[in-house]
């Protein structure tokens, strides 16, 4: 890993040399097995390499940042940035960056996962488990990845980080629709539970044969943590001091006050074995664990040092990635591994505790009317089951949930002692450890 390191280091050090105030170089390679599986079968194996460079410089106030692809001239690549930075606009909400003599934990990466040649039995494997649970169709993705990165900055950062993961998910298929997806997201192979999550996405399917159209008016709902990381997505965003500042949040002005119900802690923890786990933010600042929202109440922003310094407070260690603009800031603030507060229920009591009420296992398509007030409605997929005194007794389709986000999340009054680790596309991001959760008295409405 020195090697990347090493790589960041020279970069900063040619940005320096040509004019650039300050500059950041975060080096990575990354090695990705796919396995991609449908009716029943595996149809795709890949396997490929990705290496490159995120750079960022500022000369004052103006700052570029780019994504370099081409290995072989990132001294002439770095050098062209800052001569385009000369002629970038001022951006005005630079703060500059982090600075300090910076001690890391040192990253480690499961051989087990590094060395894999084969992974195609755990697909075998879910699809097993998912068939013996009534799932007719099956199919879903496994992707084992392996990365090191490099990072140095002229604040003074210089660090080595290596992670590896494992993501599983399976969607199955009782009836054409009739759904359920379970996920298996873990750094450590020993871990990669393939028949749990198979069966699991099997039986959710089986439970929702022959969904009738749903029905519209205020239900209790139970989410399960594919669902919750639909919601954490777009919540931890909203507690980044930069859409806080952008009038993109409704958590504005509110630090210190009740956003959420009594049950809720929200804690980002990179620190934690985690496919997320990292040693550093992207400024190169060593991260750390932040609570967020404690018993309900909003404790901080999501800070990198231009927002903390706007904001008058301390960077929390979230500096987000660079986003090659001609406004780049490296510090646009973000969650790197959300955590929620495990709580006393079993999963069993809250269906038992819950007189009429949906339980959802996944959804999408999450949109916010205006975000800074919170009003917003996702669309559920896959396993939507009905709860009539205490008990799942059928299955429905095409409902919408239409409320606002901080009403639910002051709504919430149960949460179950068991957490999962999920990851989904773009939708359950980023990888969030989570329980499930049950939401009084929610909006529902038709989707179709």
């Amino acid at each position: 890993m020195s090697e990347l390191r090493d790589i960041a280091a020279r970069l900063v050090g040619v940005a320096e040399a040509d004019g650039a105030d300050d500059a950041i170089a975060e080096a990575t390679d990354s090695r990705t097995h796919l396995v991609r599986f449908s009716n029943n079968e595996i149809d795709a194996v890949n396997s490929w390499t990705e290496s490159r460079v995120q750079m960022f410089v500022a000369i004052g106030k103006r700052t570029l940042a780019s994504d370099l692809r081409d290995m072989d001239n990132l001294d002439s690549l770095v050098r062209e940035l800052v001569a385009n930075a000369r002629r970038a606009p001022e951006n005005k909400g630079y703060g500059g960056i982090a600075s300090g003599r910076f001690r890391y934990r040192l990253g480690k990466a499961d051989r087990a996962i590094v060395n894999i040649k084969d992974p195609s039995k755990h697909v075998h494997d879910a699809i097993s488990a998912a068939q013996s649970e009534g799932a007719e169709n099956v199919g879903g993705t496994l992707f084992i990845r392996h990365t090191r990165t490099g990072i140095a900055s002229s604040g003074g950062a210089l660090a080595s980080d290596e992670s590896a993961d494992a993501e599983l998910s399976v969607r199955a298929f009782s009836q054409p629709e009739a759904s359920g997806q379970t996920v298996s997201c873990t750094p450590r192979l020993s871990k990669l539970d393939a028949s749990r999550a198979g069966a699991r996405a099997g039986e959710l399917s089986s439970k929702a044969k022959d969904p009738v159209q749903g029905e519209q008016g205020k239900f209790d709902i139970i989410i399960e943590p594919l669902f919750l990381g639909s919601l954490i997505h777009s919540t931890t965003r909203m507690m980044s001091a930069m859409y806080v500042d952008i009038g993109r949040s409704m958590y504005a002005k509110k630090i210190g006050k009740q956003v959420a119900s009594k049950e809720v802690t929200i804690i980002d923890d990179p620190t934690i074995p985690s496919t997320s786990q990292r040693a550093f933010d992207h400024e190169g600042v060593p991260t750390r664990k932040n609570v967020i929202v404690k018993d309900g109440v909003l404790k901080s922003y999501l800070h990198g040092t231009s927002t903390a310094k706007k904001f008058k407070t301390k960077s929390t260690a979230n500096a987000g990635m660079f986003i090659p603009t001609l406004f780049s800031i490296p510090t646009e603030p973000m969650a790197f591994h959300p955590v929620v507060k495990p709580g006393d229920w079993k999963t069993d009591e809250l269906v038992a505790d819950t007189k009429r009420g949906l339980y959802l296992n996944n959804t999408w398509y999450t949109r916010y009317q205006d975000d800074s007030t919170g009003e917003f409605s996702t669309i559920p997929r896959d396993a939507i089951l009905r709860i009539e005194d205490g008990e799942i007794v059928g299955a429905v389709k095409n409902i919408r949930v239409s409320d606002n986000m901080l009403n639910l999340w002051k709504s919430v009054d149960a949460v179950s002692k068991s957490a999962q680790e999920v990851f989904w596309w773009d939708e359950a991001s980023p990888p969030s450890t989570l329980p499930t959760l049950r939401i009084r008295e929610m909006n529902v409405t038709r989707s179709s």
